[in-house]
This record gives structure tokens, sequence and C-alpha cells, in this order.
């Protein structure tokens, strides 16, 4: 079973302790994805470890997607784990974002 780590009041699944070396590299390596917001802006309220979990649960999202109907059909639980994922996400988004995407 995945981790659950806390962030800023909403529980997340599969977002894993990060090092700053970690964090580095997913912010370096982040490209806005089509269908998705575009994140390139680090907000002023996330540190740089916060910010990068945000990108790489967007980009586990991403990932996930591209098997959306291999999902829904073959593998239920996840599928529905990945929208309360998503829906989380978007909170953050908009708390950390506001207006400006």
């Amino acid at each position: 079973m995945a981790n659950r780590v806390g962030f800023n009041g909403i529980v997340l699944l599969g977002v894993f302790a990060m090092t700053n070396k970690e964090a580095i590299q997913i912010i370096a390596d982040y490209k806005s994805h089509k269908g998705f917001y575009d994140l390139s802006e680090k907000p002023k309220s996330l540190t740089k470890i916060g910010y990068a979990k945000v990108l790489a649960i967007q980009n586990f999202l991403v990932e996930q997607s591209k098997n959306i109907e291999y999902l829904r059909k073959f593998e239920p639980i996840q599928y529905e784990k990945d929208k309360e994922i998503l829906a989380n996400l978007q909170c953050i988004i908009r708390t950390h974002w506001g207006n400006k995407i």
C-alpha cells in the first residue's frame, strides 16, 4: 500500500518523502502537459519540495491518463483512487495558483 502523506491538509496517495536533490530534478524535468494545468511557475506559497510534490503528482496522473480505458475496465479501484487524487490536486492548485492558471 502506498504511503499516505498529508499535504496542506489534504491527504494524497503516492507522495513519499522527497530529498532536495530529487525536488530539484523533478522541477528541472517538468514540462506542461496537454489537458492539464501548466504548473511551470512555482507559487511563493509552496516550498521547493512542496512544489516538486505537486509536479510529481501531476506527472503521475498524466501517466495514468494514458491508460484510462484499461483502468476504468480492469482496475476500477485504481481508477477511483486516481479520480480522488485528481480532485485533491485541483484543490491544491486552486489554493496555491488561484486564478493565475
